[in-house]
C-alpha cells in the first residue's frame, strides 16, 4: 500500500534540514524550476559531472529540488540520469514550496524569488495548474561541517538572464569556495557563508542554445 503521509521536508523543513546535516558533514540542496528547463538540465548536468569527479569523494550528499512536484522531479531524474549516472542522492520535488518558504523567510536564502509562470515567461513549457504556488526560481545552499553554511545563492530574475534561467555559478568555483571554509573549519576558524553571485558563471543561453527557457 503506497503511504499517504507527506515527507518531513514539506512538513517540517527546519526539522527535515537539520536531520540531513546531522546525518552529512557536506550537504548540498540546488534547487530547480522544473523538468522542461533546458537550463536547469545543462546545470545540473554539469553540477552532477563535477560531483562525479570531484565531490563525490568527499561523501557530498547532493540533492536537487523543485516547486514542480512530485512527478515533475521523477521525470527529471529519469530522463537527465540524475541518480542514475550523475550522482545525485535525492531528487525532490514538493509543490507547497514548504523548504522554499522556510529558506526564505529563515533569511538562509533571503533573496529566493517565486515568480508566476508568466512572470518567468515560460506558460508555454508547462501545464495550466502544475505550480500552484509558483516556480520557485534556482537557488543553492551547501553546508559543511554537520550543518555550517558555506555557500548560498540566488538567481536574479530579469530578461538578462532569460527570467530566472540562464547564467549559474560554476560547479568547480562553487566546490573551490566550499574547500576553503571547510579547511577553516578544520582548523577551528569561523567562517562567513560566500554568496555565489561573486562567482563565475555557466549555462548561458549560449550554452544552452536557446534565448528564452
Amino acid at each position: 500500500m503506497v503511504s499517504l503521509e507527506k515527507p518531513l521536508y514539506v512538513t517540517d523543513p527546519e526539522a527535515w534540514l537539520q536531520k540531513e546535516n546531522e546525518a552529512h558533514a557536506f550537504l548540498c540542496i540546488v534547487i530547480f524550476r522544473g523538468s522542461w528547463c533546458k537550463f536547469d538540465k545543462h546545470y545540473l548536468t554539469a553540477l552532477g559531472k563535477h560531483n562525479e569527479s570531484h565531490m563525490k569523494q568527499e561523501q557530498v550528499y547532493l540533492i536537487a529540488w523543485t516547486s514542480e512536484g512530485a512527478e515533475g522531479a521523477s521525470k527529471a531524474d529519469e530522463e537527465w540520469n540524475l541518480t542514475s549516472q550523475l550522482g545525485y542522492n535525492e531528487v525532490l520535488g514538493d509543490e507547497t514550496c514548504a523548504l522554499a518558504k522556510y529558506l526564505k523567510e529563515d533569511e538562509i536564502l533571503p533573496n529566493l524569488v517565486t515568480s508566476t509562470p508568466q512572470e518567468a515567461h515560460v506558460e508555454e513549457f508547462i501545464t495550466p495548474g502544475t505550480y500552484p504556488n509558483g516556480i520557485v526560481q534556482p537557488g543553492m545552499v551547501f553546508y559543511a561541517h554537520h550543518g555550517n553554511l558555506s555557500l548560498q545563492w540566488e538567481a536574479e530574475v530579469h530578461d538578462r538572464n532569460s527570467f530566472g534561467g540562464a547564467n549559474r555559478p560554476h560547479p568547480s568555483e562553487i566546490w573551490n569556495q566550499v574547500l576553503k571554509r571547510k579547511h577553516a573549519l578544520d582548523h577551528g576558524s569561523a567562517i562567513m557563508p560566500v554568496h555565489a553571485s561573486k562567482l563565475p558563471t555557466c549555462t548561458s543561453a549560449s550554452d544552452v542554445g536557446c534565448i528564452v527557457m
